[in-house]
């Protein structure tokens, strides 16, 4: 497969990946953590954690549609993926409960810290692309960066200093959101020079 192929690649599975979890992480109350949808019982548990794993795929494929013009942006990225699909194996427990405000597992702790590298590596990628990319491109991760960025570190301190809750879980929604569309708007062929 081509660098184009990849990269449309990476908007199909990103398009099923923002699917599935809308359908899977909308029936939780906003003040619950996203990952709650993925514990092993709940209703839509198959499907949370399939979603996440084409979101892992998403940025697989973003980042070999990449790696022969925006090496930083796709070493970001295929550093992400695999982070992100553990988030999907190693669900949390019930709860996702997390320290400092919960009694945690390791179970927990390892999709948490997955969970954070695979969408703080996403962050660094929109800024590597942002910083080496022209046009449309450029644009796009800019954007992305001046949305999301904000919403990243407000995601990360509002866990450590509030911990589950409305903001927590808006929050958090909010980064996933300008992640994925961030993928599926890069991988799109609006913008790309043509060869």
């Amino acid at each position: 497969m081509n660098d184009r192929g990849f990269r449309q690649a990476s908007v199909v599975l990103g398009l099923v990946a923002t699917a599935g979890l809308a359908i899977s992480v909308l029936p939780l109350p906003a003040a619950s953590y996203v990952s709650e949808a993925g514990v092993a019982g709940s209703g839509h548990f198959v499907l949370y954690r399939a979603s996440v794993i084409a979101a892992g795929l998403a940025a697989a494929a973003l980042a070999a549609g990449l790696v022969h013009l925006f090496t930083l942006a796709a070493l970001a990225l295929f550093a992400a993926a695999p982070a992100i699909i553990t988030s999907a194996v190693v669900g949390c427990t019930p709860g996702c409960p997390l320290p400092p405000y919960e009694a945690t597992t390791g179970r927990d702790l390892v999709h948490a810290i997955a969970s954070v590298i695979g969408v703080g590596c996403c962050g660094l990628a929109m800024l590597a692309l942002a910083r080496t990319s022209t046009g449309a491109l450029r644009r796009l991760s800019w954007i992305a960066v001046l949305a999301g960025w904000p919403v990243l570190l407000g995601t990360g301190a509002s866990m450590v200093v509030l911990g589950r809750g409305l903001a927590t879980g808006l929050l958090e929604r909010m980064a996933l959101a300008v992640c994925l569309a961030w993928i599926i708007g890069v991988g799109l062929p609006r913008g790309w020079p043509a060869k």
